[in-house]
């Protein structure tokens, strides 16, 4: 079996580029990078993550609705989602909405690497080999 596939989200490439050298090159987990700004829910069903972080504001796109698309979609309905986003304000307003969704979990930007390892792999177990 290989490694846990994560999938980012984020409309920011420097954002990407910071969560693959974290995720793959430094934790060994299969990482797919979207740009938030082209991405819907056949391209996250394409990566068949096992976890997905995604950005509130994606430009053009929004973070809640491709969360709201994955939780109605059969194949991703189960995957855990983490929220990462700057906008502090936003996620306090809609903490219970995302606790009432389920499987939604919150990471504020900024963030410390081993803050967010640490809950990668407590959502979905560290790669084999590490």
């Amino acid at each position: 079996m290989g490694s846990p596939r994560i999938t980012v989200i984020n409309d920011n490439p420097d954002f990407l580029e910071l969560m693959g050298a974290i995720l793959d090159d430094e934790s060994g987990y299969e990482v797919r990078l979207l740009d938030g700004d082209e991405t819907g829910l056949e391209e996250l069903q394409e990566t068949s993550p096992d976890l997905i972080i995604v950005d509130l504001l994606l430009g053009r796109a929004s973070g809640w609705e491709l969360i709201a698309l994955a939780r109605a979609d059969a194949t991703l309905r189960e995957v855990p989602i983490i929220v990462c986003s700057a906008d502090v304000n936003q996620l306090r307003e809609r903490a219970e909405e995302l606790a009432d969704i389920g499987g939604v979990h919150m990471l504020k930007k900024p963030f410390a690497v081993d803050e967010l390892t640490s809950l990668v792999d407590d959502l979905i177990g560290q790669p084999a080999g590490r």
